[in-house]
């Protein structure tokens, strides 16, 4: 079991899946020893995480999205209001932007064609995420998936908080072409 430990502990990243797991020589019978052990935490199907390095709910549902995904994503909308203490809905599914379509049943994937991944988008610890700004106006702009109501509302308690200002906004939404979309409800929440 030592070797496992330390073939293991070459694993880079703190969240992993089964096929890196393999690349590494570590089998599926291996994993689930380490799993019943409690070495390893499985925070979802076919992704684990190692022991002593736990975090919280979103950190873990944020980078074993991302993991699972595999290619460039960014989460988003729900997920990032829920993050940023926006909202008080808790979204069942981690939302991502992506450039296209990807299945994922523990994902809700946005496709986007042009993301414009260098507007507006942190960089955290195993995973991208949008900031509180372009959150907003995406919300605001993807009315399908985000009532209009609770992006005013998420507007209004970001600058009564002060996480964010109006100016903030106005620059993220001129950046993304869409000032003019979101102009009225900074003028009324101002």
């Amino acid at each position: 079991m030592k070797l496992i430990k330390a073939i293991l502990e070459q694993i880079p990243n703190n969240i992993f899946t089964l096929a890196e797991a393999n690349t590494y020589g570590l089998t599926r019978y291996y994993i689930k020893k380490m799993v019943e052990e409690g070495i390893l935490l499985e925070v979802e199907k076919g992704v684990f995480q190692k022991e002593g390095n736990f975090e919280n709910g979103h950190l873990i549902s944020f980078k074993a999205a991302t993991v699972k995904l595999k290619e460039r994503s960014a989460i988003c909308l729900w997920s990032a209001l829920s993050f940023y203490g926006l909202t008080d809905e808790v979204p069942s599914k981690v939302w991502c932007i992506l450039p296209y379509p990807y299945g994922v049943s523990s994902v809700k994937c946005i496709r986007l064609k042009d993301p414009k991944w260098d507007i507006g988008i942190d960089k955290h610890d195993g995973f991208e995420i949008t900031s509180i700004e372009r959150t907003i106006v995406d919300c605001f702009l993807s009315s399908k998936y985000v009532p209009v109501s609770e992006s005013f509302n998420a507007l209004k308690k970001a600058i009564t908080t002060k996480k964010t200002s109006v100016s903030k906004i106005l620059s993220i939404a001129n950046s993304l072409n869409s000032k003019d979309k979101i102009l009225p409800f900074l003028e009324i929440a101002s």
